[in-house]
């Protein structure tokens, strides 16, 4: 029997996941891939969970940083292509042949191993080039890459199927630095030798790129954010067609009078003052109520340096008070007289209009939002939407 007690739940859109993968299909030239950005445990949102579902709806393969990411893909049944997006490190090369992983690579000495290892198993390995962008990023300089192409087509067990470099400044929203690197990286594909021809999958965008990089698409994107509901810049106001695939949820567990001067954490200044300045709104040195939340910093690691937060309590908001708890943090309902215990609260979501996104409690909290739901291992996991009962287990 499994007894729902968790302190916190999230609940996962499958529909609006899969939902997000056509939009994006929708933007790209017909012919262009799609790999799914499911490092880190797709940010959060259980890379198994989500993996099964983007593979049933179509997506062309994976991308992960660490090949013990990829083989969890892999003996969980996933048989898309998994692409490991870190430098090769010699020592997995046997690991990355052996479940089938594509592999990245940016020095000789990498290839060199991982051409062994695929000696070794009597198969050949697919692998993926990387370049730095321009001043940024991991990979090889733009002017070795030709020699390191030349030398790992030498080896008889590899195929170079991919050349991919990683931009920085979709990121920031540079114009001038998108330009600059968009530009840089066409140059190294346009002046290959005659002798080394172009890989067939060449890739530089992910999802901020999709907004203001068109023309670095190529012939793949690497989307992780814009699956999961998630803008990590605004590019000059443009339309975001993505609805957020996850929503937080945890519940009122105790309800109490808060005075000034009370202490609500353990350092000096989480203290409730009547000015307001810490604590809470100021109430002109009259006591205010507070709620408590089962949900601490060991789940919602933002929580453990909030500033200017809230959650949602009876469709209204009630800011966080004080300093988050390991397991707990409080919230002012003193404008929410109706707060009873139980009541739903809401982190991240909707609630009758109010919404809280990511984006809010990144921008208030100098976080990047896809950082926001990396969660810890007492938040509970739901599934919903009609196709939740193809993926359930799976998380």
């Amino acid at each position: 029997m499994t007894v729902d007690v968790a302190c916190c739940h999230a609940v996962l859109h499958i529909d609006r996941l899969t939902s997000n993968l056509a939009m994006a299909r929708s933007m790209l030239d017909s012919g262009a891939r799609i790999l799914g950005v499911v490092k880190a445990n797709a940010y959060g949102h259980g890379a198994l969970v989500v993996s099964r579902a983007l593979e049933r709806a179509g997506i062309d393969g994976f991308a992960v940083d660490s090949p013990d990411e990829g083989i969890e893909l892999r003996q969980a049944g996933i048989a898309s292509p998994i692409l490991v997006m870190n430098p090769l490190c010699p020592g997995d090369a046997s690991a990355m042949i052996g479940f089938g992983l594509t592999a990245t690579v940016s020095d000789v000495e990498a290839a060199e191993a991982l051409q062994a290892a695929a000696r070794r198993a009597g198969r050949p390995a697919d692998i993926h080039v990387r370049a730095r962008s321009c001043c940024a990023g991991l990979g090889a300089d733009g002017d070795a890459v030709p020699s390191l192409l030349r030398a790992v087509r030498s080896l008889a067990n590899l195929r170079v199927e991919g050349l991919f470099t990683h931009m920085i400044g979709p990121y920031r929203d540079d114009p001038v630095q998108i330009g600059r690197e968009v530009t840089g990286f066409h140059t190294l594909i346009d002046r290959l030798p005659a002798d080394l021809p172009r890989p067939p999958l060449v890739h530089a965008v992910t999802s901020p790129g999709l907004f203001n990089a068109p023309g670095a698409r190529f012939d793949m994107v690497r989307l992780g954010a814009v699956l999961y509901g998630i803008r990590m810049v605004e590019a000059g106001g443009a339309p975001f067609p993505f609805r957020p695939a996850m929503e937080l949820v945890s519940r009122v567990a105790h309800l109490c009078r808060l005075e000034p001067g009370d202490d609500i954490g353990y350092g000096p200044a989480a203290r409730r003052r009547s000015d307001g300045r810490s604590g809470g709104p100021a109430r002109g040195g009259t006591g205010g109520r507070a709620a408590m939340i089962p949900v601490g910093y060991a789940d919602l690691p933002y929580l453990l340096r909030f500033r200017d937060s809230a959650v949602l309590i009876r469709g209204r908001r009630a800011p966080l008070i004080g300093e988050a708890f390991m397991g707990k943090v409080l919230a002012d309902v003193t404008d929410i007289p109706d707060a009873a215990l139980g009541d739903e609260a809401v982190f991240v979501g909707a609630q009758g209009i109010e919404t809280i996104t990511v984006e809010d409690i990144g921008k208030a909290n100098g976080i990047r939002p896809s950082a926001i739901l990396m969660l810890g291992p007492r938040v509970a996991r739901r599934l919903s939407g009609h196709s939740a009962g193809q993926v359930e287990g799976v998380q």
